[in-house]
């Protein structure tokens, strides 16, 4: 039954079915009228026509139930009739189809639009309207894609499903339909200050890619409106604990809200680098755990820095303040120790990438916490002076070897208490090793107090006097210089105002070296008398002026006055100065009351002479500035630079501004946050306030001072070179001077074109100064470009590469040493030259340079030339492979006695030539091309030759590992060398089509030799017969003889050859043709015989000629033991086989003097076998099933499979052993037989630990080399590592363990564990 088109629209439900998602701003399409279906009906014959369902005009492909938007007049066309080229578009006025791969007129189908996308927006974020219509109507025209929508009043989303044509498409339109049809939104994105340069760009060409790229506005604050903050002035603050945050500063965004996120992930992901790093301060651990953290000598924290921060974070763990205390001490700087004590940083700092900062500060605090509960503390007194031998080294020694830390109080404690603090049982040990330490060096003291405590009565003030003497021009440094091993240590300023007592320590390992340095810091300090010494008063800031440079004018004073001027540190700002004598005692009164007056007398006219200098050096004066605390940082500059450059080298003034001059005012002084106090002499005040000022203006007017221009002309060829790649020259001119570099073409005209060479204007904008410098550099710059010249050589392209070296190095050389840039033509991507002219080097540098390079780069082509000739020659393509020998071996050989590069054409010509280049010099051109023609001559006429010979006979001609072919080609007048006889004799390989042919190949002579001797062969094998012949296995041993010498000489006398069951071709040798009569007789009895009939009658009638064996016993050749006393030990007679079979046993018993007769022997039990249902996994198949695979590899998926364990069962040793017992009788001497009965019994002694037999089978063979090892290595490892015997089968899979069962199950494990590795071969 046949259906119109529009019967089955209405059984298909598709007349009037409403669109699920109706596209925006458009009519939906009419639904199809029944036009179609008349028209069908309505056929040209009478009856109903039959309906052509495979047309495609008549049945359309149904698309989306929408097509594109065509606002149709009346009458509505159906989208099934036959002509829609008459529907016209009443808006649009065309009809053509939108692109994008459209169907007819437009309508989408599933094979026109396969690329979908479906995404949902706020409905409440959407325009609506007209200004919507418009902008999917803009969508379908530009992308030629099918939108549609609908809305969930539940959700309040409005979904859009998309269809394009190619990815491309899609994507244009979802981003069209986001941005246009998303209101306008405005985000802030907060970033740090200092990357506020990297969003904006190079003039602003960052910003302007990231605004072009998202279509939104990007507001940036203005400079005038950002926060202070100069990362530099911040990280150079010392003593502060805390960071300071670089302010965030707020980046507005306005635009479509998918492209303000577009926007921000762009701005973030720019400055990652940025936003990624970070530093923080670990301030809640104790400075006591410190050490142990960071391990000794900062070895835990550089594991932690590796290991957990992936060496992405630095870790820095401060040392303990008392540590850098006495080390400061050490260097005689006494009086300035506690200064730097109190403002040291005693956090401990993590700084790096985020993520790993904070895994690093985690595992820290875990670290404090379990070393918080594990350690305990030990307290013990030590006194004072010893504890700077517990610092340092000798801290991480104790750390190092007991993991213990002694924690010392504060230099300014008096107490001696000092803590030892680590794990409970490491306290004692280091205790020990502290106090060693501390008392492993000798110590001496000079009280300064003490000495002069009967000369005056104010004995600490003139100690404190004498100490400043001491450490000014590093006295006590050169008496501890003067000694080998010796160092002095003067008070802390904090100790001396705590104890009031002034004492020097000396030390050192040579007491007698301490104490000569004792005596001679005593005599110092015995020598400064207090009469000799007084105090004037004189400002601070004079002091320099005193001093004069390099202290000429106080030299001056201290030598016309005998006395030595101790001036206060200038971090004191203290007047306090004072006057000590030093001129000879000799001169003075020898009675102490004249020799006071007379030293009170000098030291009063120095005071006054010295206060007359002060008073002319200068006239001191102070000086407040009002200057607004935001240009503070501009007097201060860079690091400090601009106020060290004010006060001068001298330091005759002193300058603080802002806070340091708040805290440094006199109580009578009224100053703020906004002064600058400027004090000293005062012609340097008014010159240092006006510099202020000026200063201070300057950068009110920063934009007309920062605008300093300097303009000159460039040559436009040298352009390149002063910008630098990238910009990198420039770049360094612009941070290191901060200036501004500009290059602006010339502008042209048409009169001076022509004479005028091409120039740039250069211009430099910034302050004068820095202007100056960047035009200085530049000009120097210009000049070495003026003298740069460029030399073009012509160097053949063949030797080019050992001019430039491996890696360049030659090349690099010359660069270096000359000063000059060498340009070697390079290779295109095809191989080919992508120089013009491969042989044109370029030299460019100083013109000095370029000559020196070029002439020695001649020099060394020409020397190249002359040892790289080359010479060309043919030989026959059939000498080739003789020519290059097995594995290369005669053209390597060739090579390396001649010195030369010999290459041979791969394919040879037409003709049967083939192409030999030699390269070298002339000499090892000679001598390479004569061998290779000598070994051309040596192969004579070659010829091939074929000869069919049964593959049975192929094993016995070729011999073992192939001695007897190469022993034929030698007799044949072949070569003997086994390379050249390669390829002369070629058996088939399994696999070839033809397995019973033998090709010959070579010398005409030596082939017909060869092919006569093979048939010979052959035919002497085909009459070659095989017999078994029964021989007890008793008389194997003698037929064979000690080393095979038996056998060997039978087979000679006899021409035949005998094989013995158990040899390796006793398989391989063929079947026996006698079967019937050697059919009763035991498997382990029958000897094979091959060879011609009378050959085997002989070797027949030999072997069935037996002899008796005697009983074993340990003599030799027949000989009897000597009489000697006996012992007779009464053993199991099931222990038998286990101690008869162990190896070397007679040969041990000889070895202590003895001799051994072994009693009749025991049947041998059968050998046990694993039972057909043993205790393997369930289903596997028995032994016998399992044969033996020397083709499974390791990696196959069986030996990958949990079947890798294999079959294991063990059972009880000795079950079918005979019973009852046997005598075993040992002779030796008298004093030797206890030491034979002794390995006897020890032999039984194993045989008794064998108790238990393990049986190990399923693994597969290609394991079994692994489990042998080299020479047997792993299982004779394995023996001795576990005690039991293992045998691996060489017919089958099992493998026979024998032991105890503790042995047993651990050298099954063993195994299990080489099987179960992956072999050499495997990949995984």
């Amino acid at each position: 039954m046949a259906f119109s088109a529009a019967e089955l629209q209405k059984r298909h439900g598709l007349e009037g079915a409403p669109d699920p998602f109706p596209t925006l701003g458009g009519n939906s399409s009419p639904a199809p009228s029944s036009s179609a279906a008349k028209k069908l009906n309505n056929g040209s014959g009478a009856g109903p026509s039959t309906v052509d369902t495979s047309s495609e005009e008549l049945f359309p492909s149904l698309g989306a139930s929408s097509g594109p938007v065509a606002n149709i007049s009346k009458p509505a066309i159906s989208a099934w009739s036959s002509k829609p080229s008459a529907v016209k578009a009443g808006s649009k006025g065309k009809n053509a189809p939108a692109p994008g791969g459209l169907g007819r007129i437009g309508t989408p189908t599933a094979g026109s639009h396969p690329f979908s996308d479906t995404f949902s927006i706020p409905a409440a974020d959407l325009v609506q309207g007209k200004a919507a219509q418009e902008t999917i109507q803009k969508v379908r025209d530009q992308t030629g894609a099918v939108v549609e929508s609908s809305t969930q009043m539940r959700t309040g989303l409005k979904t859009f499903l998309i269809k394009a044509a190619d990815q491309k498409r899609l994507v244009i339109a979802r981003r069209m339909i986001e941005r246009g049809l998303s209101k306008p939104v405005t985000i802030q994105v907060e970033v740090p200050i200092t990357t506020l340069g990297t969003i904006i760009g190079p003039k602003g060409a960052t910003l302007k890619t990231i605004t072009d790229a998202t279509q939104s506005k990007i507001d940036i604050p203005r400079r005038d409106t950002l926060p202070s903050y100069d990362p530099k002035e911040t990280s150079s603050e010392a003593g502060s604990d805390d960071e300071d945050d670089e302010p965030q500063v707020p980046i507005s965004i306005t635009g479509p809200s998918a492209a303000c996120a577009d926007a921000k992930n762009r701005i973030l992901s720019l400055i990652s680098h940025k936003t990624s790093q970070t530093s923080t301060s670990i301030k809640t651990i104790p400075s006591s755990y410190y050490p142990f953290i960071a391990g000794p000598k900062g070895v835990k924290a550089r594991q932690l820095e590796e290991e957990v921060g992936g060496g992405e974070v630095k870790i820095h763990v401060p040392p303990p303040a008392v540590w850098k205390a006495l080390e400061k001490q050490a260097q005689g700087d006494g009086e300035d120790v506690d200064a730097i004590v109190k403002d040291r940083d005693l956090s401990i700092k993590v700084k790096g990438e985020k993520e790993k900062v904070n895994e690093v500060v985690a595992n820290i605090l875990q670290q404090y916490e379990q070393l918080n509960d594990s350690l305990r503390e030990l307290k013990i007194s030590i006194p004072k002076r010893q504890h700077r031998f517990l610092v340092g080294s000798a801290a991480d020694d104790i750390l190092d070897q007991t993991g213990c830390i002694v924690e010392l109080p504060p230099v300014d404690d008096p107490s001696d208490q000092c803590v030892i603090r680590g794990p409970q049982p490491s306290l004692i040990p280091a205790l020990t090793l502290v106090m060693d330490k501390a008392n492993a060096i000798a110590v001496e003291m000079v009280d300064i107090v003490a000495v002069h405590r009967p000369n005056t009565a104010d004995p600490l003030a003139h100690a404190k006097k004498v100490l400043r003497f001491l450490l000014r021009g590093g006295k006590l440094r050169s008496i501890a210089d003067a000694h080998t091993g010796v160092k002095v240590f003067p008070p802390f300023a904090s100790a001396v105002a705590n104890t009031g007592s002034v004492v020097i320590e000396i030390v050192g390992d040579d007491k007698a070296e301490v104490g000569k340095a004792k005596d001679e810091v005593a005599q110092l300090v015995k020598s400064v008398l207090p009469a000799g010494t007084a105090s004037v008063e004189i400002d601070n800031l004079v002091h320099s002026l005193l001093i004069g440079k390099k202290g000429s004018k106080i030299a001056q004073f201290e030598q016309a006055n005998n006395v030595t001027t101790v001036f206060p540190p200038a971090s004191e700002e203290s007047s306090d100065v004072t006057l000590i004598y030093t001129g000879p005692l000799d001169s003075l009164p020898s009675e102490k009351k004249a020799r006071d007056a007379k030293l009170k007398e000098i030291l009063a006219a120095a005071s006054k002479a010295i206060q007359e200098l002060a008073k002319d050096a200068a006239d001191i004066k102070t000086e407040t500035l009002d200057v607004e605390k935001k240009w503070h940082r501009y007097i201060i500059g860079q690091s400090g630079t601009v106020l060290n450059a004010l006060i001068g080298e001298d330091q005759l003034v002193n300058v603080k501004v802002g806070s340091s001059a708040t805290n440094k005012a006199s109580s009578g002084t009224k100053v703020d946050e906004d002064s600058v106090i400027v004090r000293g002499p005062s012609g340097e005040v008014d010159r240092v306030v006006a510099q202020i000022k000026q200063i201070v203006e300057d950068a009110k007017n920063d934009d007309i001072v920062n605008g300093y221009t300097v303009e000159f002309p460039v040559d436009k060829k040298h352009v390149a070179h002063l910008v630098g790649q990238s910009g990198a020259t420039i770049n360094k001119l612009r941070e290191t001077l901060g200036v501004r570099v500009n290059f602006d073409d010339e502008p042209e005209s048409g009169l001076k074109k022509a004479t005028k060479k091409q120039v740039v204007h250069c211009k430099i904008i910034g302050r004068k100064e820095a202007v100056d410098e960047a035009k200085k550099r530049l000009d120097a710059q210009i000049e070495k470009l003026e003298d740069e010249t460029t030399e073009q050589l012509t160097i053949k392209r063949s030797i080019q590469p050992a001019l430039i070296g491996a890696g360049g190095k030659y090349a690099i050389r010359l660069e270096e040493k000359y000063g000059v840039k060498l340009s070697f033509p390079r290779d295109g991507k095809d191989g080919s030259t992508a120089s013009a002219n491969p042989d044109q080097v370029t030299i460019r540098g100083g013109k000095k340079g370029v000559a020196a390079a070029k002439a020695e780069l001649l020099e060394a082509a020409a020397f190249e030339t002359e040892t790289r000739q080359s010479a060309t020659f043919t030989v026959p393509t059939k000498a080739v492979a003789q020519v290059v020998g097995k594995g290369g071996a005669t053209i390597n050989g060739i090579k390396d006695e001649t010195g030369a590069q010999i290459d041979i054409e791969k394919n040879g010509s037409e003709d049967g030539k083939t192409t030999v280049t030699v390269r070298g010099d002339k000499r090892a051109i000679a001598a390479a091309k004569s061998a290779v023609l000598a070994v051309v001559e040596e192969i004579g006429d070659e010829i091939t030759d074929e000869i069919v010979i049964d593959p049975k006979y192929h094993r016995t001609l070729i011999g073992q590992g192939g001695q007897k072919l190469r022993d034929l080609i030698v007799a044949a007048g072949g070569p003997a060398e086994g390379f050249k006889q390669s390829g002369l004799v070629t058996f088939p390989k399994p696999g070839d089509d033809t397995t019973d042919v033998v090709r010959l190949r070579g010398d005409s002579k030596v082939v017909k030799k060869i092919k006569a001797e093979l048939e010979k062969q052959v035919s002497v094998l085909k009459e070659t017969i095989v017999v078994g012949v029964v021989v007890p296995q008793s008389q194997h041993a003698s037929k064979i003889g000690r080393g095979g010498s038996a056998l060997q000489d039978l087979q000679r006398k006899t021409g035949a050859t005998v094989h013995f069951p158990g040899s390796r071709q006793y398989g391989s040798v063929g079947e026996i043709e006698n079967q019937d009569e050697v059919a009763d007789a035991p498997e382990g009895d029958v000897v094979k015989v091959i060879g011609t009939k009378e050959a085997v009658a002989k070797a027949t009638e030999s072997l069935q000629t037996f002899t008796e064996r005697p009983a074993r016993t340990d003599s030799r050749q027949g000989r009897s033991t000597p009489d000697y006393p006996t012992r007779t030990i009464s053993i199991p007679t099931k222990y038998y086989h286990a101690i008869a079979d162990q190896q070397n046993l007679i040969r041990q018993i000889r070895s202590v003097g003895g001799f051994i007769s072994l009693p009749p022997a025991p049947p041998k039990p059968a050998a046990v076998k694993p039972s057909a249902n043993g205790s393997g996994n369930a289903g596997t198949s028995s032994l016998a099933a399992k044969t033996a695979r020397i083709d499974l590899s390791a990696g196959d998926d069986d030996a990958a499979s949990p079947e890798i364990e294999g079959e294991w069962e063990i059972v009880e040793n000795y079950q079918d052993a005979s019973e009852g017992d046997l005598d075993w009788t040992v002779r030796a001497k008298e004093e030797d037989l206890d030491k034979a009965v002794a390995v006897l019994e020890n032999a039984l002694e194993k045989a008794k630990a064998a108790t238990h037999v393990g049986l190990l089978t399923g693994l597969p063979r290609s394991a079994f080399p692994r489990i042998i090892g080299s020479k047997g290595a792993t299982i004779s490892r394995m023996r001795a590592e576990t005690g039991a015997d293992i045998q691996v089968s060489k017919d089958d899979d099992l493998i026979t363990i024998t032991g105890d069962e503790t042995s047993v199950l651990q050298a099954k494990d063993s195994i299990l564990s080489i099987v179960s590795r992956p072999g050499r071969g495997d990949r995984y």
